[in-house]
């Protein structure tokens, strides 16, 4: 069933369920230490630094005509990841969180593709490349690429191992193992 503005009830639903988890976020972030805001900031500028790279290993192998082509099959089979991190790297920096569009395949891909840029995205946004991307790559690059794949994913692991509501799942995720509790502090 839709509502008045096209949408389903399911997606207004989880709409509200996302503005509720950013919120808490928000508020957490706020009463956390400089010194444990410090640790943050440090950890996503590796994250981010290893996005950019993984993406330029991405366009080096023409990633975006690949993407293009189909269409960003991939983003609606992977939908939902944006995770503590990720959501992490708009509020310490004070910047606006794209809206989220549950009506989407993905809630974050807009008619020209992903709306988070490449620093924000979810893991598996920025290391998922499909066969023809990869056959792209040279030898060095699938090498670069993996070994950066590795290190990223180890970044993601220590944010997880420091708070509870850190995971390599996304929030929507996250937010149900809590059932309510903190994502920042125990």
């Amino acid at each position: 069933m839709l509502n008045r503005y096209g949408r389903s009830f399911m997606d207004t639903k989880k709409e509200t369920r996302w503005q509720d988890i950013v919120a808490r976020v928000v508020a957490e972030y706020t009463l956390l230490p400089v010194v444990e805001k410090r640790w943050i900031s440090k950890q996503l500028e590796q994250i981010e630094a290893l996005q950019r790279q993984l993406d330029q290993l991405f366009s080096a192998a023409d990633g975006e005509a690949v993407c293009r082509d189909c269409r960003g099959d991939c983003c609606a089979h992977g939908h939902n990841h944006l995770t503590l991190a990720n959501l992490l790297s708009f509020v310490c920096r004070e910047q606006p969180l794209p809206r989220a569009d549950f009506s989407h395949t993905c809630p974050f891909l807009g008619s020209s593709g992903c709306l988070l840029a490449v620093e924000s995205r979810p893991y598996n946004c920025v290391t998922f490349i499909c066969d023809k991307i990869e056959a792209a790559l040279t030898p060095s690059e699938k090498t670069d690429f993996y070994c950066c794949d590795r290190r990223l994913r180890n970044l993601y692991r220590e944010f997880a191992a420091r708070y509870p509501g850190a995971a390599m799942t996304g929030l929507l995720i996250a937010d149900q193992r809590l059932a309510g509790g903190a994502f920042l502090c125990d």
